[in-house]
């Protein structure tokens, strides 16, 4: 059996461009989500907050099964106080 939980020595070199991959990565995440928060629309400031009134699909979740009563329970052979 192997010991997935081993520790292997990596280079310090490694972790500084792990590091550096990982901030470019974050920053090109942040600049994609910058472009997508931004509305096509124009700016309702004129307006005030924009309305609250807005269209949401329904909630579909699938409900569980209800337990029915007339299942027979096994007998116990403990004693109740």
């Amino acid at each position: 059996m192997v010991n997935t939980n081993m520790h292997v020595f990596k280079h310090p070199k490694f972790y500084e461009e792990f590091r550096q991959r990982a901030k470019r990565c974050q920053k090109e995440l942040k600049a994609s989500l910058e472009k997508t928060t931004i509305s096509p629309d124009p700016a309702t400031a004129e307006e005030g907050r924009a309305s609250s009134a807005k269209l949401q699909a329904p909630s579909v979740k699938p409900q569980a099964p209800e337990a029915s009563s007339d299942k027979r329970q096994a007998p116990s052979s403990k004693r109740q106080a």
